[in-house]
């Protein structure tokens, strides 16, 4: 899909580089099923035109990790089964048990399951980074709109994956020249 794809390069950077500073990642997965969804949500969806009431099931496609994203031992996997990653789940006891202060979102859609997490973590305690380019979409309407109510009511920093990796490299570099020092 060409709207996925620029954002999944940079998004494929920007893990590349947080594992280089030793960053904790989370990886986030949709699953719906007659389970897990609430009839609420299923009655929203069937209003939608082209809604596949199976498209988020478990063993489709949809439900798999994007080429280049590829968890490590040690990242986290986290299953959503609403649009906010943080509703019915343990990612905020996962946040505050490794001291997680500010949370970086990506991901798409950026008008669900990103406006939904950027609320979450404002309500929660936590300061909140978009990363403008690994969102989808990354410019429109629904993107102008989440940024700046994510700006003005919750605070957010919304900024690159080259502004967020030139600030780690400096960094790293900084680390480095502090150890040669000593």
């Amino acid at each position: 899909n060409a709207r996925v794809r620029g954002p999944l390069q940079h998004l494929i950077r920007l893990i590349a580089a947080g594992r280089r500073v030793s960053l904790p990642i989370i990886y986030v997965r949709n699953s719906h099923s007659d389970w897990t969804g609430f009839p609420n949500l299923r009655y929203a969806w069937l209003s939608q035109p082209n809604y596949d009431p199976h498209h988020y099931a478990e063993g489709t496609r949809a439900v798999e990790f994007h080429d280049g994203l590829d968890p490590q031992p040690g990242e986290a996997i986290l299953v959503k089964h609403s649009y906010s990653a943080f509703a019915h789940g343990p990612l905020d006891l996962m946040l505050r048990c490794k001291g997680i202060k500010s949370v970086l979102l990506t991901g798409g859609a950026v008008m669900g399951a990103v406006e939904a997490a950027a609320k979450e973590c404002f309500v929660r305690g936590y300061y909140l980074v978009i990363v403008s380019d690994c969102v989808v979409p990354d410019s429109g309407p629904d993107f102008d709109i989440v940024t700046k109510q994510a700006t003005d009511r919750l605070g957010a920093i919304v900024t690159s994956t080259e502004h967020i990796i030139g600030f780690w490299d400096a960094l790293a570099g900084r680390k480095d020249s502090a150890r040669a020092g000593r």
